[in-house]
């Protein structure tokens, strides 16, 4: 049986009112040569059978039913079942440009490198026109073209995990790439099922710390990132925190070993950027008192207690500057207030 050139897969959960036009935009694809990868990841709504009906109409769809545990494991549960030679992660509310597989696949073929990174285009996103290029903060914008392992060092390595603005990384977005399967498997990079927010960070950066080799495409091209209103990104997440402990301390076994690059000034950075991350979400409670209880857990814990304050590593507005002096003086009142 002929390897499929791709597998997309595509995790599933309370969207059913946008899988169809995600799915049908795969199903037009003009690369037809491809593994179609549902995974219900124990969606309440009628996506379970929306699944099914596809599967029944196109030979290519297989539909994997399992228990909730979030998009890692979806993704996860997709990728060791995929057989095709490129793998791409499509998010069930987007959907892609008719020739998006072609594109990245023939690239892929003509570069010969282990992924291939594109920009986006943002669809239906408030004060942006429609169908915008997927912009990023200049800091983190990267050149078109090849990317060998020396000029990663160069160029992306010291924006790998955070930037000193504290942002996220040059290459963040497991969507934002269409990867070599055999590349994954050899290097084992799979997703951490226990990390249920900004899971693709530690993702990409393990991905770019792997490859050899990849290429970026800097036009809007390939995949409409739809916003979503109702997106779990849009609404409080009680254990942002935790999933972000769980972060820092992988990223500094694995970082805080590299032998051949010194990653200390971006760990330093991804403490502050963790605790930045998961105080923003007081920003959805819905009044004071629950904003100042819910900073006053945060600033208690030990890790935020051992985190170093040096102005130096870090390159952020006064006002963010404040807030973090506020975080090791323990003055959450105050920081519920901003």
């Amino acid at each position: 049986m002929k390897t499929p050139s791709v597998s997309i897969i595509i995790p599933i959960y309370k969207v059913e009112k946008y899988l169809k036009r995600c799915v049908e935009s795969v199903l037009e694809q003009t690369l037809s040569d491809l593994e179609i990868i549902l995974v219900d990841d124990g969606s309440p709504d009628q996506c379970p059978e929306i699944c099914d009906d596809y599967a029944k109409l196109d030979i290519r769809i297989k539909v994997i039913h399992k228990e909730n545990g979030g998009l890692s494991s979806a993704r996860n549960a997709g990728m060791r079942i995929a057989t095709g030679k490129y793998i791409f992660f499509l998010d069930s509310d987007d959907w892609l440009e008719k020739d998006g597989m072609e594109l990245l696949y023939h690239t892929a073929e003509e570069q010969k490198v282990d992924f291939v990174r594109y920009r986006a285009i943002r669809t239906g996103w408030p004060g942006l026109p429609e169908n915008a290029p997927c912009m990023v903060e200049e800091v983190r914008e990267m050149e078109a073209g090849f990317y060998d392992k020396e000029r990663m060092k160069r160029e992306v390595y010291y924006r790998l995990l955070i930037t000193p603005q504290l942002t996220m990384g040059a290459i963040v977005g497991a969507c934002g790439s269409l990867y070599n399967k055999k590349f994954l498997i050899d290097n084992d990079l799979f997703f951490y099922e226990d990390i249920k927010f900004s899971e693709d960070l530690i993702f990409s950066a393990k991905v770019v710390l792997a490859a050899g080799s990849f290429f970026y495409i800097d036009t809007p091209c390939v995949y409409h990132y739809f916003y979503n209103k109702d997106s779990i990104s849009k609404s409080f997440r009680a254990g942002r925190w935790e999933s972000c402990k769980k972060t820092i301390e992988l990223c500094e076994n694995i970082f805080g070993n590299v032998k051949d690059y010194d990653f200390s000034g971006q760990l330093h950075c991804l403490r502050w950027f963790c605790i930045s991350l998961s105080l923003g979400e007081r920003k959805h409670l819905s009044n004071r008192r629950e904003k100042e209880d819910y900073c006053r857990k945060l600033l208690n814990d030990p890790l935020i207690a051992e985190t170093r304050l040096d102005f130096s590593k870090v390159a952020v507005s006064w006002k963010q500057k404040l807030i973090m002096i506020f975080v090791k003086l323990k003055l959450s009142g105050l920081i519920a207030r901003i």
